[in-house]
């Protein structure tokens, strides 16, 4: 008995049962391109729990399946995965019958009769006996270890050697089943190394109870996991075995590397266009300084231009719309709307007409009487009645009147006007704010006011013969006494007599006048003028 011991240990030591048990979280690709802010489906695989991380777009963190919107700079993600792993020893639970692991005990498929032997099948009764007919734990009616104790103490009874990522915390799990009282003490050991605290095959005959060791997993991931009998006892220490199994979470990484293709993006001025009449603009992508896209401009007005700077004139008044399309070399493209447009309309004032007493038309210019109450009538010939949105201004002395929307025309009767050259406008505009305007020079006839005396007495009062004029351009004067000898004469608006002759006063008394004064609108209307002033002393 001891020889044939002897040559199953040697036997034991050169054969060993192997079970890889390994947790592997995969990504479906190790590396992605595609384009700046493109959507990417990412999937991962071989666990139960996700955790993604380093990418803020993520649109689930835990989930098996996120998906990112891609930046334009380069990147990764890394998924974590967690299983939790509960799988059956090899054959653990003996339905493949007496193989899968070691063992120290003598195998015999027919009779258990002797202790320190075993059988694997379905009913202890059929292989001793004096045991009961009890079911496998597994299905009542399958295969387990009927197992007759050795009173030797301290021998392996079930041996495998499993891999399992190293550093994990591994839980064994078995059932065991007592044939005969007293029962059966067992002891799992990591290679010969207790895993807790031996454990007893339950106290009462034909119930199955589960027990259950923890250990952690050496630094090489090679576990050699034994199932040692403790007891001696020649009397019972009969039990049986089903269902091994191990339990553990593990986790591990996959990386994700992102790479963003050949940017297509763009970046237009977006403030909106308007001009009155025509349009003319020019647009250009910002983000494309080196000119590496590929342009398609598309313009409401039917206008498609592949230049990377757009130049275009718009000529017919209303409103235009488009986009931009763009695209890289490597295939990227994107869009974007066009500034909003539009051209608006100007009315047009055919002419401006002028009405007023003792006027007249030298040159262009309406030249007006000072002298007379001129009642001033503005029509617009040729304009049609104003749309509901056009507004018409006509403007006199920095005063401006705004005129009714259906008429054609505006009365200002009297009109106070500044007696001096001037503009008179009218503004007609619409609802874009786009104006036309016509504007008519005005001019008014010279003016002059004599008086009938003055005292040229040194008191600095009225001593000088001061003749007011307005709007005159010459103003000549000729004075004479009255033996009709001329004692005065100027041609200048601003000078006027001291009522002297020869540098000595004159006599007081009555003198004659004669005054002209014109201005570059008198023509044939020069006014000439014959007075008698009194010369007072």
């Amino acid at each position: 008995m001891k020889k044939l011991q002897a040559i199953f240990l040697v036997f034991f030591a050169c054969f060993g049962s192997a079970l890889n048990a390994q947790c592997t979280v995969a990504v479906g690709q190790d590396s992605l391109t595609a384009c700046v802010g493109d959507t990417i489906f990412l999937s991962a695989s071989g666990s139960n729990e996700y955790l993604w991380s380093h990418d803020a777009s993520l649109s689930c963190d835990t989930c098996a399946s996120p998906y990112i919107i891609l930046s334009d700079t380069s990147t990764y993600v890394l998924v974590k995965g967690t299983s939790q792993i509960s799988q059956m020893a090899t054959n653990g639970n003996f339905s493949s019958g007496n193989t899968g692991f070691l063992t120290a005990y003598t195998y015999n498929a027919t009779s258990i009769w002797n202790e320190g032997t075993y059988a694997v099948g379905p009913n202890p009764n059929a292989v001793h006996p004096n045991f009961g007919s009890w079911g496998d734990h597994t299905t009542g009616t399958g295969n387990y270890m009927l197992v007759n104790g050795s009173t030797g103490g301290n021998k392996i009874l079930w041996r495998q050697i499993v891999s399992f990522p190293p550093g994990v915390q591994v839980t064994v799990k078995w059932w065991m089943l007592t044939f005969v009282t007293p029962p059966g003490s067992l002891q799992l050991k990591l290679a010969g190394t207790n895993i807790g605290n031996p454990v007893s095959t339950p106290n009462s005959t034909g119930s199955w109870s589960q027990a259950t060791r923890t250990f952690t997993v050496p630094a090489s991931g090679s576990a050699t996991i034994n199932l040692v009998t403790l007891s001696n006892a020649l009397a019972g220490n009969d039990f049986g075995i089903d269902d091994i199994s191990y339990h553990y979470n593990c986790e591990s990484y996959d990386t994700v590397w992102i790479a963003p293709k050949s940017d297509a993006q763009i970046l237009l001025d977006s403030t909106s266009l308007f001009a009155c009449d025509s349009l003319c603009f020019t647009l250009e992508n910002a983000l494309d300084s080196l000119g590496l896209l590929s342009y398609q401009w598309v313009l409401s007005d039917g206008t498609i231009d592949t230049s990377s700077t757009f130049t275009h004139c718009l000529v017919d008044s209303g409103n235009y719309s488009g986009y931009l399309i763009t695209s890289s070399s490597e295939g990227c493209t994107d869009s974007v709307a066009l500034p909003t447009m539009r051209v608006g309309y100007t009315r047009t004032l055919d002419s401006l007409t002028f009405y007023g007493e003792g006027s007249d038309v030298v040159n262009g210019t309406w030249v007006l009487d000072p002298d007379q109450n001129n009642a001033l009538h503005v029509y617009f010939e040729s304009l049609s009645a104003l749309g509901p949105d056009d507004s018409l201004y006509v403007t006199v002395n920095n005063m401006s009147w705004m005129v009714a929307s259906s008429a054609q025309g505006v009365s200002m009767d009297p009109v106070a006007l500044d007696v001096e050259p001037q503009s008179i406008c009218a503004y007609l505009y619409t609802a874009d704010g786009c104006v036309d305007s016509l504007c008519q020079a005005v001019a008014f006839y010279p003016t002059m006011t004599v008086p009938n005396f003055f005292t040229p007495n040194g008191d600095m009062v009225n001593d000088r013969l001061d003749i007011v004029s307005d709007n005159a351009d010459e103003l000549h004067q000729r004075i004479y006494n009255r033996w009709g000898q001329l004692v005065y004469e100027s041609y200048l608006p601003d000078e006027s007599w001291d009522g002297t002759f020869n540098g000595a006063p004159v006599a007081a008394g009555v003198y004659f006048l004669e005054i002209e004064v014109s201005n570059a609108y008198s023509q044939e209307r020069e006014i000439v003028v014959r007075h008698a002033v009194h010369v007072m002393r």
